[in-house]
């Protein structure tokens, strides 16, 4: 594995394709991103704003502009990207969070609140907060405002109470009577972890903060872990028999993206050590699982054993989808390996993990990018024909691959540190 190469290469990925592809949808007017775009990434199918597209788009810029003043970037306009981060804060901030602290899952292009027609509520998605935090706290920490840490602190604060409270909601897929998620906990390492970083860049204690952060991490991995390297997506509240869908199957993807969240929590505030023989067994284990050895790529959904996902379904809206996209090739899971298994390999050593890479990478850019646009077809059948078909939000979302490429950027920069 070459770093430099590497860095070489996903470098010129964000600044000659993916920024000049995304900065037609910026929306100078009222901030933030237009996004509601068709699979292909041709068409503009509506402007109306999701909040958790919103604050992916904005931690995206954060994170660029940091390493723009770090000269990884140099055909990025640091004033450009503040710019379009201050519109992006500002739409969060003034439009998604109600005096109540707690975000609308989805706006009109100027601003204006919607009900989510399913759940009748402005809520919908305890998900859209998180990704509202976490670029809320990389705009603060990129830009050093002292000033609006309290504003981030209100956001963060609501969404602890109401998870430890159960008052959520999790939409497109409503979490099914009598089970525990592993989404829940996933995306609580990551986001009080964004939270954590803003805390210290600013000189702030975050103690309280990684010990919270810490005990979702070891719930992952002491609980949803199932000892032969899998992480259960849903575990039931009271011990009983496991016969449905959703006992059964893993969710390759969700498990190889939570990994490289466990490697950088535990390598930022301790425990890797302990910890980095367990996750590199679950990243090898669901990549041989879930990897779809006739055409390729990774699966959505599988069966613990293997193949297609087995066992009843009551017809939750998750079962539904599990049953439906089951063997698609989407475009976050492939980003997500792209970026895990050099970061095993460089704390492993481990060849095999170059190896995966190495496929991974050989499979991702023969089957996704769109040439002509500079991005990518993000929902692919099984032999890797594009599809149509609506698998989550109406969006093409601005944050896997690039949040990827990023990460790959700082991965091989500082790969001799």
């Amino acid at each position: 594995m070459d770093p430099a190469a590497l860095r070489r290469f996903y470098i010129s990925q964000i600044e000659d394709d993916f920024m000049p592809y995304w900065q037609k949808f910026v929306d100078e007017e009222q901030g933030g991103i237009l996004n509601c775009i068709n699979n292909q990434g041709d068409e503009l199918l509506s402007h109306n704003k999701f909040t958790w597209s919103q604050g992916r788009w904005l931690w995206v810029l954060g994170r660029l502009h940091d390493l723009s003043k770090q000269g990884l970037f140099p055909k990025l306009s640091q004033q450009t990207l503040e710019r379009w981060m201050a519109g992006t804060y500002r739409f969060l901030t003034e439009k998604s969070i109600g005096e109540d602290q707690v975000c609308c899952y989805l706006l009109t292009r100027s601003g204006e609140r919607l009900v989510d027609e399913r759940t009748g509520r402005y809520d919908a998605s305890i998900y859209a907060d998180c990704f509202a935090l976490i670029g809320m706290a990389q705009y603060v920490k990129t830009m050093g405002l002292l000033s609006e840490a309290g504003r981030v602190e209100a956001l963060y604060k609501s969404i602890v109470r109401r998870i430890e409270a159960n008052d959520f909601l999790t939409e497109p897929y409503p979490i099914p009577e009598g089970y525990r998620i592993h989404g829940i906990p996933m995306i609580l390492t990551n986001t009080v972890q964004e939270y954590i970083l803003m805390r210290q860049r600013l000189g702030l204690d975050a103690s309280e903060e990684i010990a919270y952060a810490r005990g979702k991490a070891d719930f992952i991995l002491d609980t949803l872990a199932d000892g032969r390297g899998h992480i259960r997506e849903f575990v039931l509240d009271a011990p009983g028999a496991e016969t449905r869908m959703l006992d059964r199957h893993i969710n390759p993807g969700h498990t190889l993206e939570d990994a490289w969240f466990l490697l950088e929590f535990y390598g930022a505030f301790g425990g890797l050590k302990e910890r980095l023989e367990q996750i590199s067994r679950i990243a090898k284990t669901t990549f041989a699982l879930g990897w779809d050895t006739g055409h390729g790529g990774l699966l959505r959904f599988v069966d613990i054993e293997g193949g297609r996902p087995r066992g009843e379904s009551r017809h939750s809206a998750y079962e539904d989808l599990m049953e439906d996209t089951w063997d698609m090739k989407l475009w976050w899971p492939h980003s997500e390996i792209l970026y895990l298994f050099p970061l095993l390999y460089k704390l492993t050593g481990d060849p095999a993990m170059d190896a995966i890479y190495r496929c991974c990478h050989s499979y991702v850019f023969n089957t996704f990018p769109n040439r002509e646009l500079g991005e990518w077809t993000q929902i692919r059948r099984r032999d890797g024909t594009p599809e149509q078909k609506l698998v989550a939000l109406p969006v093409k979302d601005p944050f896997h691959i690039l949040r990827d490429y990023i990460k790959l950027v700082e991965l091989t920069a500082g790969w001799d540190r």
